[in-house]
């Protein structure tokens, strides 16, 4: 990213909402059916096959294995929500950015199931160093998308681009950690009082930490 040609936002891998035949899309979204439903025990083939009506060699033509399903499965997770919340935000700017941000990402941590899905799936990607490198580039998008979310592309520079990043993965960090205790559901959590508590300090704090972002003294 540089201010002078941002990256355009793209997904790390084709649109999974698009690019995918329509037996493809079926497969995924028994994959995700099934670990709503049983956890990541639940995701074999023979059960995939038999969630989808399609055969276990369907699996195997279209993401080469499990492994190439699973990914297709993290590839869908909130994507919609993602395009959505760019389009909210496009054409604004101050505090009406800052609230649409916000509330954007207010309702991705509120996907339960989306993020039942991802934290199951999490344990096995991790273990894994092909899928934990596949799932750290989605993570590189979100950081991306996050600076588009924001405004920010345009003060972004090869100079300060590392505290840009810093900056915005806290942003992801902090979508995922409510999501799970929206999951979790201690007492007396709310995750809208969490997400209006982060609007305040955006709305209050944010210029002067990212004019320290851009100071080389600092």
């Amino acid at each position: 990213m540089s201010a002078q040609s941002p990256e355009p936002l793209g997904f790390p891998v084709e649109d999974p909402a698009l690019s995918l035949p329509e037996t493809a899309q079926k497969l995924v979204e028994a994959g995700r059916r099934l670990l709503l439903a049983g956890g990541f025990d639940a995701l074999t083939l023979d059960a995939i096959a038999a969630e989808s009506g399609k055969n276990k060699a369907s699996i195997k033509y279209y993401f080469g294995n499990k492994d190439g399903l699973i990914l297709a499965i993290v590839d869908s997770l909130d994507y919609q929500d993602c395009l959505t919340l760019a389009d909210n935000l496009r054409g604004t700017a101050g505090e009406e950015r800052l609230q649409r941000y916000v509330a954007g990402q207010t309702r991705l941590a509120a996907d339960a199931d989306g993020f039942l899905v991802f934290f199951d799936l999490l344990p096995y990607v991790i273990r894994d160093e092909r899928l934990r490198g596949r799932v750290a580039a989605l993570y590189e998008w979100y950081y991306k998308m996050n600076v588009e979310w924001l405004g920010l592309a345009d003060r972004v520079t090869p100079q300060n681009r590392d505290r840009y990043l810093g900056f915005v993965s806290l942003m992801v960090a902090a979508v995922d950690g409510l999501a799970l205790q929206a999951a979790l559901r201690p007492k007396g959590f709310d995750l809208e009082k969490s997400f209006a508590a982060l609007e305040y300090f955006l709305k209050n704090g944010l210029d002067g930490f990212l004019a320290s972002l851009d100071d080389p003294s600092v």
